[in-house]
Parts: C-alpha cells; sequence; structure tokens
C-alpha cells in the first residue's frame, strides 16, 4: 500500500482487476452470506468492532488478520475502532448496512472494478494504479467470493 495504490492491489495480477473498490465508511453485507472480514493496519494498533454483531478483532501493523461471519438480521449497525489509536481515534466510525441479497446485488452493481478504474485513470492521464479520491474515511476491496480486504 502506498500513496499511489492505497488498496494495494498489484497493477499487473490479471486476478485483482475484478476486485470491487469500495471507498467509504459504509460496509454493505448480504444477509444470510458467509463474509470473510480480511483487516490490516498501516499505522498503529486498530480493533474493528461491530457491539451488535458481537465481532471484535484487533488490526495489527504487518500482520493480515481475519475472521468468518454471517449476517442474521438486516439493519445499519455502527462500526467502532475500539482500541485508542491516536488523536484521530474519534473519527474511526464507520456503518455496517446488512440487507437483501436484491438491494446489495444494487449496491454492489454502482462499485467501481480496480480494472476499471486503471482504465478510467489512465484515460485521464493519472497514474494507473491510484483509485479516485473521494472524502471518505474507510476503504476496502470486495470480491466475488464476498470477502473484504
Amino acid at each position: 500500500m502506498t500513496p499511489d495504490n492505497p488498496f494495494g492491489i498489484n497493477p499487473r495480477d490479471p486476478h485483482g482487476r475484478d476486485d470491487i473498490l469500495v471507498e467509504t465508511n459504509e460496509l454493505h453485507m448480504p444477509l444470510g452470506k458467509p463474509v470473510k472480514m480480511v483487516l490490516r493496519s498501516k499505522d498503529v494498533l486498530h480493533d474493528f468492532y461491530v457491539p451488535e454483531f458481537r465481532a471484535k478483532m484487533d488490526l495489527v501493523p504487518g500482520i493480515v488478520t481475519y475472521f468468518w461471519m454471517t449476517p442474521t438480521r438486516t439493519g445499519k449497525f455502527d462500526i467502532l475502532c475500539a482500541e485508542l489509536c491516536g488523536v484521530g481515534h474519534h473519527e474511526m466510525r464507520g456503518t455496517v448496512i446488512v440487507e437483501e441479497q436484491p438491494a446489495f446485488d444494487a449496491w454492489l452493481a454502482e462499485q467501481m472494478t480496480f480494472g476499471q478504474v486503471m482504465a478510467q485513470n489512465e484515460a485521464a492521464g493519472a497514474p494507473p494504479a491510484r483509485p479516485g479520491r473521494r472524502n471518505v474515511r474507510g476503504r476496502g476491496t470486495l470480491n466475488g467470493d464476498s470477502h473484504l480486504s
């Protein structure tokens, strides 16, 4: 992960081109489908925590951690950082949105793949590995198996 490639996807890897880039603090999940949460930190110790899910996992710099979960009810749930990680700790919040499959599919169809972002940036003359930036705090990739990394 670098400033030019904040997702850390290898632009020469053809298998990474279909990864869907999610640049928002909203995490969408389909109801009743297993989801693998792949977590990593670039800077300090963080702790991904969704109280209603009873799910909590440390993010340790240099180590990839993960856990599996299957959402069992629809709704919006707070994502918190449960580790005092620095001066921006109070801003490390997000929302999990668990929705029925048709609503999830509609949201997913609106997201861009890494290959689409690379093509768009190359056409605009930007470096090929840098996705478009938005004013958001959370980032992740979603592949076809509902894995968030």
